[in-house]
C-alpha cells in the first residue's frame, strides 16, 4: 500500500556542489511502499522490481504499487536463487538477476518468466570466469557488465552471451579493482563501478581513466547511472552529475524523506529518483534534474 508521508571544473566541484545544495528544494514530498528489500529497479513504465536477498524472492509492482508477480525460492534451478545481490530492468523487455550464491546471472522477461542464465565459474579460459556477482549493468548495445567479486574485476559479455574482456584485475594499475560491488553504465558509455570507498570510471573497452571526485566523494552508498547523467548517494545526501560529469546538485534526503536512512539501493525513472532504505521504498518525484532531449 501506497501512503503520503511526512544539481564547473574538477579542481572547484565541491564549491559547486555545496552552491547548489538548495537546487530540490521545490521537489514534492516523498511517497512510500511499505515493503522489504535489498535491491530495486524500475523499468520506462514505471513498473517496479524489488529483490528480497534474505528470502530469495524477486517482485514485480506496478506503477501504482500493487503486487504482480512473486518468484524465486532458495535454491539452484532454473529461477531460483541464492543470496540474489542485483536486479536489472531497465528497458522494459528484460530482467536480470546477480545470483550471487550460484554464481551466475539469471534472465527473465518483464513478467518474471525465466528466460535462461549465464554461469562461467567452471570455464576453462581462466580469463573468463566470474564468481559471487554482485551487480549487472546492462550497455545500449546489449552487452552485459558483471561485478565479479570473487577475482576483483569486472567481466564483459556480449549480446551473445560470449565472454568479450575482464578488466579491473591484476595489472590494472590506478585501476585496480579491490572489491566492486555496484556497476553502472553513465554518459558516453562509461563503466562506473563502486569500489570501496571509491567509484572508478573505464572506458567501454575496459580502459581505466578516472575516479570521480577523488577524495571528496568517499563511501558512497548507492549510485545510478544513465546516458545524460550520474546520480550518487553517499550518506543521506544526493550527488547529481551531468553528461559532462560536471556537478548538477546536491539534494538532503533527510527534509524530504526522513526515515529514508541507511541507504540500500536507488533507482530512477525521469526525475523521479527511487529510494530503497530499511523503512521501505521511497519514491521522490521531481527531486533530480530532467534530462536533455
Amino acid at each position: 500500500m501506497r501512503r503520503l508521508c511526512p544539481p564547473p571544473r574538477r579542481a572547484t566541484a565541491w564549491a559547486c556542489l555545496v552552491i547548489l545544495t538548495g537546487f530540490a528544494a521545490w521537489a514534492a514530498t516523498a511517497q512510500v511502499l511499505g515493503v522489504r528489500g535489498t535491491e530495486c529497479d524500475v523499468d520506462i513504465a514505471g513498473n517496479i522490481y524489488l529483490l528480497d536477498s534474505d528470502r530469495n524472492t524477486l517482485l514485480l509492482y506496478d506503477r501504482t504499487g500493487i503486487a504482480q508477480r512473486a518468484v524465486g525460492g532458495s535454491g539452484w534451478l532454473d529461477g531460483q536463487f541464492d543470496r540474489p545481490s542485483a536486479v536489472w530492468a531497465r528497458n522494459g523487455i528484460d530482467v536480470f538477476v546477480a545470483d550471487y550464491g550460484n554464481h551466475r546471472i539469471e534472465r527473465f522477461d518483464r513478467t518474471l518468466s525465466f528466460v535462461s542464465s549465464l554461469s562461467t565459474r567452471e570455464s576453462g579460459n581462466p580469463d573468463g570466469r566470474f564468481g559471487y556477482p554482485t551487480d549487472i549493468a546492462i550497455s545500449r548495445m546489449g552487452e552485459l557488465y558483471i561485478c565479479d567479486s570473487e577475482n576483483g574485476r569486472v567481466v564483459k559479455v556480449d549480446r551473445f552471451n560470449r565472454v568479450e574482456r575482464a578488466f579491473g584485475g591484476f595489472g590494472a594499475g590506478k585501476g585496480r579493482l579491490n572489491a566492486p560491488t555496484r556497476i553502472e553504465i553513465g554518459p558516453k558509455d562509461a563503466v562506473y563501478v563502486l569500489d570501496g570507498t571509491r567509484i572508478a570510471v573505464f572506458d567501454a573497452f575496459g580502459n581505466y581513466l578516472r575516479d570521480v571526485l577523488p577524495g571528496l566523494l568517499n563511501g558512497p552508498a548507492a549510485l545510478y547511472g544513465d546516458p545524460e547523467r550520474l546520480v550518487v548517494v553517499k550518506t543521506d545526501t544526493v550527488y547529481c552529475f551531468d553528461a559532462e560529469e560536471r556537478p548538477a546538485g546536491m539534494i538532503p534526503l533527510g527534509a524530504r524523506a526522513p526515515a529514508a536512512q541507511s541507504v540500500r539501493a536507488i533507482a530512477v525513472q525521469g526525475t523521479t529518483l527511487w529510494v530503497l532504505a530499511a523503512g521501505g521504498l521511497f519514491e521522490l518525484p521531481g527531486l533530480l534534474p530532467a534530462a536533455k532531449p
